[in-house]
């Protein structure tokens, strides 16, 4: 398993990958490392410089502009996840979506369910979970609130005033 930092506007971000295909993004390396132990507790960790097509799309994204990561996944989770993280991964860029909107498009009124499975995405920034935001919450983010409230501005999002407090 390799490793690769990105040094973005809003911190390092720590991204692993098996082979070609990204595993697991994080702000804090040790979450990163916990989250893949339990999933992959006999892989060795290579540091390895991210490819060149990946630091251009994070170039890219974190000067603003749209792109639509097209990065080869290998997404460690449930079915009933990848189901959501599908859903989350159709909001566009500058947009915003709801865990009960993500119910409703995958047929169940299970929404904490939709939350946690927001939670529990593992790439992060490619997979948007920053886009998703409570009916009437700001929600939670992975990454601290103040990241998702710096990724949303990145994008334009315009929130309404009680999610600014």
């Amino acid at each position: 398993m390799q490793q690769s930092v990105y040094t973005s506007p809003v911190g390092p971000l720590f991204l692993w990958f098996e082979g070609e295909k990204l595993v697991y993004v994080a702000f804090r390396e040790e979450d990163g490392k916990d989250w893949l132990a339990k999933r992959c507790p006999d892989a060795n960790f290579e540091q390895e410089p991210l490819p060149r097509a990946y630091q251009d799309d994070l170039d890219t994204y974190f000067k603003g502009r749209r792109i639509d990561f097209s990065w080869p996944l290998h997404l460690m989770g449930t079915d009933f996840q990848k189901r959501v993280w599908a859903e989350i991964a159709k909001v566009p860029h500058g947009q915003v979506t709801t865990y009960k909107k993500i119910g409703q498009a995958l047929g169940t009124k299970a929404y904490r369910a939709v939350g946690q499975a927001v939670g529990a995405n593992p790439v992060s920034i490619i997979i948007p979970c920053h886009r998703v935001l409570g009916t009437h919450s700001f929600g939670g983010y992975g990454g601290g609130l103040t990241i998702k409230r710096l990724l949303l501005e990145l994008e334009n999002v315009t929130l309404r005033p009680n999610f600014l407090a």
